[in-house]
């Protein structure tokens, strides 16, 4: 996983690469108890899952927030650079607070045994051990069992969705990708969950079962209906999320359960503020009038976008700026999209794993179609002018779309 601009700080720092470590979590424990396991100091929530995890932390925080709690959080990737991947109270961890943590761990002598995404989980701890928090909310980076994050003795676990993705590293199947997410589950612990098909669900279940924790699901044991939030004696209404989309309502829900079980007591005043104060760049996220970006990047969450133009922009025309990583299922969204596309623009980006823009014009069926060399040449103004334009695809072709357009 891309770590923007944190080379800064491994000056003189031996990094391990993923061909030179087995996978499993040894590695990353071995430091973290060289380290006084900072990880275990703190009440953690930790989500994983397909899609739906940014947007349900940016409903924790929000929530947190709102009711005046001290909290932190670990994210991925970066939206600007690393420094927003770890945050304080949503404030960016500063260079400093880097710096120190860096040179507690070189003292400590772990040079040498880590990732690079191994490494920055370890230093989020390190500045998260620092502070009082009341509470922590940790996002997996890829699947959840053999994940860096998944460090931690005891936590309250969410799944907001499992689909498709990363089949390179989790698998090709639904079950075997499922076995990944359930690995976050802790003995004796609760986990909050999204609405699943099988056999994801049974996967979950009897992950449940074998570790003797208990599962809240969304529909089940607590749901949204008319905009009312409710769970056992709680009920809060007039919810409207300012994040469009059905697929929000879910994420919604699973944030304030989560918080709920974790032992905190929410007002339904800072309840309904909070879920209006959420937002997640890159999700739907509105730039300007008639202008949005959405990190559609595998199918679950392109299906989302799709739906979420059907319901919010009926009969509109939609142009499609688009940039894909090579090891998604680039031919299933394009499908997907053309079912509400008028236009389509492909661009070029700079990622490693970005898929060339003259691949994904050769696929795509719709005539109105054309090729973007560079970012840089986007003129995103003039073209949300006729319609409605979606800059889609990789967060890091979104990061790269506005870093060069300066929208």
């Amino acid at each position: 996983m891309e770590i923007k601009n944190f080379n800064k700080y491994k000056i003189k720092w031996n990094i391990k690469s993923e061909t030179e470590i087995k996978p499993g979590l040894e590695n990353i424990q071995a430091a973290l108890k060289k380290l006084g396991n900072p990880q275990d100091k703190h009440k953690i929530i930790h989500v994983a899952g397909t899609n739906g995890k940014g947007s349900t932390i940016a409903f924790l925080t929000a929530l947190a927030n709102e009711h005046g709690l001290a909290y932190a959080s670990f994210t991925s990737p970066s939206i600007v650079d690393v420094h927003d991947q770890i945050q304080i109270n949503s404030i960016p961890v500063t260079e400093k607070q880097m710096d120190k943590a860096f040179s507690f761990m070189q003292q400590r002598g772990i040079s040498g045994m880590l990732t690079d995404f191994e490494l920055l989980t370890v230093t989020a701890f390190i500045v998260f051990e620092t502070l009082e928090l009341d509470i922590v909310f940790i996002e997996a980076g890829m699947g959840g069992r053999l994940d860096s994050t998944n460090v931690m003795k005891t936590s309250v676990a969410v799944i907001p969705s499992i689909s498709i993705d990363h089949t390179n590293f989790l698998g090709d199947t639904l079950e075997k990708i499922s076995w990944h997410k359930a690995g976050i589950l802790k003995q004796n612990s609760q986990l909050v969950i999204g609405t699943f098909l099988e056999p994801a669900k049974t996967i979950i279940y009897n992950e449940a079962k074998e570790k003797n924790a208990n599962i809240l699901e969304y529909t089940k044991e607590f749901q949204i209906e008319k905009q009312q939030y409710t769970y056992e004696e709680f009920t809060f209404s007039n919810l409207n999320p300012k994040m469009i989309g059905q697929h929000q309502q879910s994420n919604m829900a699973l944030a304030i359960t989560a918080l709920l079980i974790s032992g905190f007591v929410l007002e339904e005043s800072s309840v309904q503020t909070a879920v209006k104060d959420a937002r997640l760049p890159g999700r739907m996220e509105k730039i300007r009038e008639n202008l949005y970006m959405d990190g559609a990047h595998n199918q679950a969450s392109t299906d989302a976008l799709v739906e979420t133009m059907k319901e919010q922009f009926p009969n509109r025309p939609i142009h499609f700026i688009v940039g894909i990583l090579k090891d998604k299922d680039y031919v299933y969204m394009l499908r997907k999209l053309e079912e509400i596309g008028s236009s389509f623009e492909f661009v070029n980006f700079q990622h490693e794993r970005a898929l060339n823009a003259n691949i994904l014009y050769k696929y795509c069926t719709n005539s109105a179609k054309s090729i973007t060399l560079d970012a840089i040449q986007l003129d995103l103004v003039k073209k949300s002018e006729n319609g409605i334009t979606i800059v889609t695809g990789s967060f890091y072709f979104i990061t790269e779309v506005k870093e060069k357009t300066g929208i």
